[in-house]
């Protein structure tokens, strides 16, 4: 999204990818920067003692019995060698900007040269986002820093792209003023305002394990409430995470879907149950860009306030609200024209931040 956003400001773009794990798959990427434009540097060795300390935090992780290890060192993920490599690749290449993308790479930003700008793009807010995968009693990820490791990688940089302005707050209470910090979320193309005649009611989502968590939630407390008030609303289910949860009659499940626009433009409205998380819920983005009412709990809207979603976590209300929206076509047309305006807010706000931080110079 970045990318496309800086080539469409009239950016020369480079593409260095740190070659980390055997099944990434980066062959779109690939083709879209293009061959001339495409770096790679191995990054796969680690350090003996990181190697160990890896192995160990697995074997706690897997027992459940997380004692020692629980939190990352800043440059787990680097290779011993990655700092002489990228000297070398930066005494070769010279650049205005040098953007990296994840706090677990900020280390490249110590080979890059003076006077460039070092620009760290964040996916999350790193220090809680354990936090919010233990909440659902999965204790297998493993990416966790503390809130003062992660300021230290966040302080490498000259400036932090937050994907919601909630952590972008966040990341200034963190940070000293000379860190510039703004926020660039996820652009989409914006649809125009309308809704659906059908009585659908969806949820899309993949295979993590906070999206089943809510959905299981939504099925065992909500989906019974909304069938008394609302017999009509069918309850459809779409993404990979169909293989993860039972067949059921109280609802549809449509597994992978090829055509997205399709789906949306069936959907009379969009739910979002997922009551943990952190970063920027993208398939919300995704539903206001195409113009969809949304029922969410509080958790799922985080960063896109004032979007014009429903937005409660009380399953009696969150039934009546799915309700109001299929009975009542103003309700809908309005939250729909509501999502428009909002994603066209939205937009040209990252815009404006994207150009303030293509203006730096240090």
């Amino acid at each position: 999204n970045l990318m496309k956003l800086l080539e469409q400001n009239g950016c020369d773009i480079d593409f260095l990818y740190l070659d980390t794990y055997d099944d990434a798959d980066i062959k779109e990427t690939r083709e879209w920067i293009g061959e001339d434009h495409f770096y790679s540097i191995k990054n796969k060795k680690r350090s003996f003692p990181v190697f160990i300390k890896r192995k160990i935090r697995k074997v706690m992780e897997i027992l459940h019995c997380q004692i020692a290890f629980k939190y990352f060192s800043l440059d787990e993920r680097v290779s011993p060698e990655l700092d002489n490599d990228l000297k070398k690749f930066f005494s070769e290449h010279h650049y205005d900007q040098v953007w990296v993308v994840c706090i677990y790479n900020s280390r490249v930003f110590i080979s890059v040269p003076k006077g460039t700008v070092k620009v760290l793009e964040t996916q999350n807010v790193s220090c809680v986002k354990r936090k919010e995968y233990e909440a659902v009693g999965y204790r297998n990820y493993e990416f966790a820093l503390k809130k003062e490791t992660e300021a230290e990688g966040l302080s490498r940089a000259d400036a932090v792209i937050a994907i919601q302005n909630e952590e972008e707050e966040f990341f200034k209470s963190i940070l000293p003023d000379s860190v510039k910090t703004l926020t660039i979320g996820e652009n989409m193309p914006v649809h125009e305002p309308h809704v659906s005649p059908s009585k659908m009611v969806l949820f899309l989502g993949s295979t993590y394990v906070i999206n089943k968590d809510g959905l299981m939630n939504f099925v065992e407390n909500v989906l019974p409430i909304l069938k008394k008030k609302c017999p009509e609303a069918e309850v459809v289910i779409a993404g990979s995470i169909c293989k993860t949860i039972p067949d059921s009659p109280d609802y549809r499940k449509m597994g992978w879907v090829d055509d997205l626009d399709e789906i949306y433009r069936e959907a009379r409205v969009v739910i979002n149950p997922v009551r943990h998380g952190a970063g920027l819920n993208i398939k919300m983005v995704e539903a206001l860009s195409q113009a969809k009412p949304i029922v969410s709990v509080k958790k799922g809207m985080r960063g896109l306030k004032g979007c014009g979603a429903s937005v409660t976590d009380d399953p009696e209300k969150f039934a009546e609200e799915i309700t109001a929206v299929i009975r009542d076509d103003e309700k809908a047309m309005s939250m729909s024209k509501r999502a428009v305006e909002f994603m066209n807010e939205y937009e040209e706000s990252n815009s404006r931040a994207l150009k303030e931080l293509l203006e730096m110079t240090v």
